[in-house]
């Protein structure tokens, strides 16, 4: 079985989708725990694509001049990018669930499957103290399971990666009450997230 390898090269995207890959890879490794310390920073790849998504929109109506300063703005964020995905692959130890944690899209060949179907069979149970076991139906072609809680009435979710369709979450604060959902990760970027669940805990 060949090991798992993520993409590091970005001329295949289109203007338009650059800045939506550059976001989800930025919006994947926020908080992700994986990559404490990216290289470059993530701040760096966040100013280097409003740069580009700002000279991308002058050079719809501008002349050449807007089109030349919009190519060099994209060079600039391909460059970041490749950076970046020499980080993701040290630091990702050549390990699937990580890798694809990142945002970057693995190499041909790995989970070589479409858009995967919203999660069915999706269930919450609080077990004992502070715990909770969720659980979903398996759906083929998911790399990695991304499952997500936060309490009721806050805005930030927690992300636990497993390639289990079965986990066990801990600690979890008793008497509260949490909302649950999950996601299955494949090749493809678009991710279909099931129905919100809510469970307090014991």
């Amino acid at each position: 079985m060949s090991k798992p390898k993520i993409v590091t090269t970005f001329t295949r995207y289109r203007d338009s989708e650059l800045s939506a890959k550059a976001n989800f890879i930025i919006k994947s490794m926020t908080s992700n725990a994986n990559f404490a310390s990216p290289v470059p920073s993530l701040g760096e790849i966040t100013a280097a694509d409003n740069d580009y998504t700002a000279a991308l929109s002058d050079a719809e109506t501008g002349g050449k001049s807007a089109i030349a300063v919009k190519n060099q703005a994209r060079e600039k964020l391909e460059a970041l990018l490749i950076k970046l995905s020499h980080y993701v692959t040290i630091y990702g130890n050549e390990d699937e669930v990580v890798l694809l944690s990142s945002g970057f899209s693995l190499a041909k060949g790995i989970n070589a499957v479409g858009i995967l179907p919203k999660p069915t069979g999706f269930s919450v149970k609080a077990t004992e103290k502070g715990m909770a076991t969720i659980k979903l139906d398996k759906i083929n072609g998911a790399g990695v399971y991304q499952f997500e809680y936060r309490t009721v009435g806050t805005e930030v979710w927690t992300t636990f990666l497993s390639t289990k369709s079965m986990v066990l979450l801990q600690p979890l604060t008793s008497g509260l009450e949490y909302e649950f959902r999950v996601t299955a990760a494949g090749s493809a970027e678009e991710r279909i997230y099931s129905d919100v669940l809510k469970s307090f805990i014991l």
